[in-house]
């Protein structure tokens, strides 16, 4: 058969009736050769047609098979088990399940061990998270404190953080709110967030998960919170808004509160075979190390929970039109933990870049305190209308569930979107027409920053939304209406 089989065009497979009639001229020939009469019967329905059908049957799985060994071997054909190991030769691997993950702040008394496993419930969901390692409530590791100071004329009060001390001097006839005033202008050059209530002064770590605080005699703590990270029990993706994680299931002496200050990293079901071979041709730049197609691949790599990643570079010796520092680079990521995304931008920039972003965060290393910063892309929430026109039902019917239809298809796409990424009519339509029935579709969009924001009649627009580079377009089935 040598028209069959690895050839320069490729695989070519035999069809069933095509190795039928191979086989019948192979066997008349062999007869011929023997001296034996040739004219044999090979209808279907005759001894020897159930014979040659046998084979027949035989030989084409065995060409199947062939073919899919073949086919196998190529990211762009492979299945399972077989595409991991053709995309394993570029370096790149499967992105398996992973757990929602979110630090919360322990809340209790000093000297309190929460240990790992400790089960938390979700306000809104009510699902289970549970702390991936023991804690210990402290001062030494401080997220999250209160501090109430003595009313006591002419006297220091001092703050320590990290060894660094913030001091206020009381006057004669001082009062609870001149010393948390003086307090809070004293911290305000630390790396805390301050603020005071008017019967205490609250800390809050914004670039570590926890600082070592000390205080004069002074000063005493109402409440101490320390840092821990939590995940799902299961790898399920649930989203952690801040203080979702609020409620206590594991009981243990001297654990009071608990809560979430940050969104949390949403987890993932695994990558399918679709979403592998989409990520494919970026992720073969995972191997290379400092340079700009290698940091977006390599950080989605190793960070659990990113949903989407884009990378900036300003080359020049002066601040960009964006506002980038000269000589650096701006990373902006949806999903994973500040701490983890931070690290993973100092492994993976080169040596001497700067880096750009509201999100800071101090990194212990073994080459001293690194600075690391990046953003979060701004969340542009967007509304979406679909009227639809319908083909006579004697033409093409339309499904009873055509309305549901159109609108998961939409939410596809819409969710399909990355950073940057404009939001265009005509993407939309390919999937929205693979619902039979429709004769015509007119789409009209709204946007806003506030997801409880309503839109009316007068916001929605049949044109195209612009999405800025750190922005990100959000879709959702509850905010797409088809009539």
């Amino acid at each position: 058969m040598p028209d069959y089989g690895v050839t320069p065009q490729g695989f070519v497979r035999p069809r069933l009736p095509e190795l039928r009639a191979e086989i019948i001229e192979a066997m008349r020939a062999n007869l011929r050769a023997k001296g034996l009469p040739d004219d044999i019967e090979t209808r279907p329905d005759s001894v020897m047609g159930v014979i040659i059908d046998t084979f027949a049957d035989r030989e084409a799985a065995i060409w199947e098979m062939g073919e899919g060994v073949y086919y196998a071997m190529y990211p762009g054909s492979a299945i399972g088990a077989a595409l991991d190991r053709a995309v394993s030769f570029a370096g790149v691997r499967r992105l398996a399940a992973e757990r929602s993950r979110a630090v919360v702040v322990l809340y209790g008394l000093a000297g309190t061990v929460v240990p790992a496993g400790a089960q938390i419930r979700h306000r809104a969901t009510q699902s289970l998270w549970q702390t991936s390692q023991a804690a210990t409530i402290s001062a030494a590791a401080a997220a999250d404190v209160r501090i109430a100071p003595t009313v006591q004329d002419s006297t220091v009060y001092t703050v320590t953080v990290d060894a660094v001390d913030y001091s206020y001097t009381s006057g004669a006839g001082a009062t609870v709110s001149e010393i948390l005033a003086g307090l809070v202008a004293a911290l305000s050059s630390s790396d805390l967030d301050v603020s005071s209530d008017g019967a205490a002064i609250r800390l809050v770590a914004t670039t570590q998960m926890a600082v070592n605080i000390t205080l004069t005699p002074n000063l005493q703590f109402v409440q101490i919170g320390t840092a821990v990270l939590a995940q799902t029990i299961d790898p399920i993706p649930e989203d952690a808004a801040p203080g979702d994680l609020n409620t206590i299931v594991t009981l243990v002496d001297g654990w009071q509160a608990v809560t979430n200050l940050q969104a949390g990293s949403v987890g993932r079901e695994q990558e399918t075979d679709a979403q592998l071979r989409a990520r494919y041709q970026n992720g073969v730049f995972r191997l290379g190390a400092g340079t700009l197609p290698s940091i977006g691949p390599n950080l989605l790599n190793d960070v659990s929970g990113i949903a989407d990643i884009r990378v900036f570079a300003n080359n020049t010796d002066t601040v960009d039109a964006d506002g980038r520092v000269p000589h650096s680079i701006h990373v902006v990521v949806d999903g994973g933990v500040d701490e983890d995304i931070a690290m993973a931008i100092y492994t993976y920039k080169g040596g001497g870049i700067d880096t750009n972003g509201d999100v800071v965060k101090v990194l212990s290393t073994d080459e001293g305190q690194q600075t690391i910063k990046f953003d979060r892309p701004t969340k542009i929430y967007v509304w979406v209308q679909a009227q639809i026109t319908l083909l006579p039902p004697t033409e093409q019917a339309f499904p009873a569930d055509g309305f549901e239809q159109i609108a998961r298809a939409i939410n596809t796409v819409g969710q399909a979107h990355g950073i940057g990424q404009d939001v265009r009519l005509q993407r939309f339509f390919c999937e929205i027409y693979k619902t039979p029935g429709i004769a015509d579709v007119a789409l009209s969009f709204a946007r806003s920053t506030n997801p409880a924001f309503e839109p009316t009649s007068g916001d929605f627009t049949e044109a195209n939304i612009t999405i800025d580079s750190v922005e990100k377009a959000i879709f959702d089935l509850s905010r797409i209406e088809v009539t």
